[in-house]
């Protein structure tokens, strides 16, 4: 995701590049023609523009294609992320029930030592009763 938001903000910057040209031939152009230069300059400063413009052109249909990358590795990344939180919620899941049935088996084996002293108790309190 991060190489497609680089290569989004590259193709920004070079975007931007191609409009500050467009703009500065402009003036250019319009100094020129308000100084009175010859036409064959005027039509090759007006070409170089349209190169420019068509530069430009393909510039911005480059960013909406990044763009598009860009929101595609968004989702990808949003897709992990919720993938990840579902793991995380499965692995706690399984990490409380094993602990819940450890304490289960551990007060099972509790109680089954103080039934098993109970009884000795009993009966030892039972045979020294009846000797």
């Amino acid at each position: 995701m991060a190489e497609a938001i680089k290569q989004h903000e590259v193709g920004h910057q070079r975007n931007r590049a191609i409009e500050n040209k467009i703009n500065d031939i402009e003036q250019l152009k319009n100094a020129k023609q308000q100084s009175g230069v010859n036409i064959s300059e005027l039509r090759m400063l007006e070409e170089y523009i349209h190169q420019l413009q068509d530069q430009s052109l393909s510039s911005k249909r480059e960013l909406e294609y990044l763009q598009k990358n860009v929101s595609a590795s968004q989702g990808l990344l949003q897709k992990k992320a919720q993938e990840e939180k579902t793991w995380e919620n499965l692995k706690q899941q399984k990490l409380n029930h094993f602990q819940e049935e450890s304490k289960a088996a551990e007060q099972s084996f509790f109680d089954e030592m103080a039934s098993t002293r109970f009884y000795r108790l009993s009966k030892a309190n039972s045979l020294a009763e009846g000797s």
